[in-house]
């Protein structure tokens, strides 16, 4: 069982990270290794593992399909490299982002809007009369040499190039659902992922005296990826005009990156397990998670310093490390007011590269928490606690971008859609706890 576990978990540690710095070897060899395990007299004994040995299946044949994609990139001479393997980092995607932009270099929204351009209009009758020929040439060299009429065979690839950024930006946008354990789903179905629930035990032994066994326990998270969707008009203007061509890639890419993370983060907080908020359940709805009730304060302005102190002390395990303050922008100004019984302020301004902190512990402020002023009796409106040991969160591929030239057909403007797959779960209550006003 350990042995299944260990080798999953190295599996999914390497999925999990970017495809430019993805060791494709080294994950060819972890699959072909869970393979003959699966295979083994020692699986057998795990039970039925049918499920399990579909999904490794599915992984080698999408392994082999990648690696025969990046074989064809290089071929067409369009081997990723420079600035492109580099992901931008968080300050670098803030500055951008005040602008208006994602890509660091013109080059690349210019790829992209002529990738856009060519979804839009590639397959229509219509291509040559609206799209400018510098974009279709553009388009053109970024497809060489690959099958676009095939899923899967490199056009789709192609716009990978882009996606490092594209990622990267919903990443820092967001707030909460970067925070959780993130672990890629391989599948529109069912991914079952393992959690730990109890840990190795030390007795003390006597000299040449045996020593007691114990075991790790682990129980399982189903995940199924929910398709969240954006729509935004673009004039067809963008496409006409191979000048605008940076803007177009720069304005796609922007308004995608900024709607995709506000709604994860919105079903990470308010979720309440409907298909509004894609089956989530949020930290604010959970009622497997605990909330700390405020001994008198009706108000978050109104908290004391005992009554941060026993949100605190409701985390209770000595596993969760990385603890810190979730909660809106305007109920952090109230909260860093709270004084101890001395009177001493309970925020610290964070200095030598370290974070302000409240009571000790950094916070993290998010708009989908309710803001200070609408929080009466009886509301929990916070969560204190380590996200990476409280939730699963994972994502589908990467962001897919599709279009329709129909819907605003008599306004000359272009619907753009922007979809990712995701789904988050509660995985350890105790390592989260709420904050709730008094009643």
């Amino acid at each position: 069982m350990q042995k299944f576990f260990q080798l999953f978990g190295a599996l999914m540690a390497l999925l999990a990270l970017p495809g430019q710095k993805r060791d494709e070897d080294q994950l060819g060899k972890l699959l072909g290794e869970a393979k003959a395990f699966i295979e083994s007299d020692e699986a057998k004994q795990l039970g039925n593992l049918t499920e399990v040995k579909r999904q490794f299946e599915q992984l080698k044949a999408d392994h082999d399909k990648t690696v025969e994609n990046l074989r064809k990139l290089e071929k067409a001479g369009l081997k990723m490299q420079g600035h492109r393997i580099e992901v931008l980092g968080y300050r670098e995607i803030m500055d951008l982002r005040q602008v208006n932009r994602v890509f660091r270099y013109k080059d690349d929204a210019e790829g992209f809007g002529a990738l856009v351009a060519h979804a839009v209009w590639g397959n229509t009758k219509r291509y040559e009369d609206v799209v400018a020929k510098r974009t279709r040439e553009l388009a053109d060299e970024l497809i060489k040499d690959l099958d676009p009429g095939v899923a899967g065979s490199g056009a789709e690839l192609v716009a990978n190039i882009y996606m490092a950024d594209l990622i990267a930006n919903v990443e820092a946008v967001g707030t909460l659902f970067p925070l959780c354990d993130r672990v890629p789903l391989q599948t529109t179905g069912q991914t079952i992922w393992p959690k730990l629930t109890g840990e190795l035990t030390a007795f003390p032994v006597a000299a040449s005296a045996k020593i007691k066994e114990s075991a790790q326990t682990y129980d399982t998270v189903p995940m199924t990826p929910i398709k969240w969707g954006v729509l935004t008009p673009i004039p067809n203007e963008f496409f006409r005009n191979p000048t605008l061509l940076d803007t177009l890639g720069q304005r796609t890419a922007w308004l995608i990156t900024r709607a995709i993370p506000h709604a994860f983060d919105n079903a990470m907080v308010r979720g309440d397990g409907t298909a509004d908020y894609g089956n989530i359940t949020g930290l604010l709805q959970d009622a497997n998670i605990s909330a700390v009730t405020a001994a008198a304060a009706t108000a978050i302005g109104s908290y004391t310093g005992a009554d941060v102190g026993n949100v605190v002390a409701g985390i209770n395990v000595d596993y969760a490390l990385d603890l810190r303050w979730l909660m809106s922008l305007s109920a952090e100004r109230k909260l860093r007011n709270v004084r101890d019984t001395l009177g001493h302020p309970l925020f610290d301004r964070g200095s030598n590269g370290e974070p302000n902190t409240v009571d000790g512990y950094p916070y993290s402020t998010c708009q989908r928490f309710p803001a200070a002023g609408s929080v009466g009796a009886d509301t929990k409106w916070g969560a204190f606690g380590d996200l990476r040991l409280s939730h699963f969160f994972g994502m589908l591929g990467a962001i897919a971008i599709d279009t329709s030239e129909h819907v605003r057909f008599e306004h000359d403007m272009t619907v753009l859609r922007g979809i990712a797959m995701a789904d988050a779960a509660l995985k350890d209550a105790n390592a989260v706890v709420t904050m709730k006003t008094h009643t």
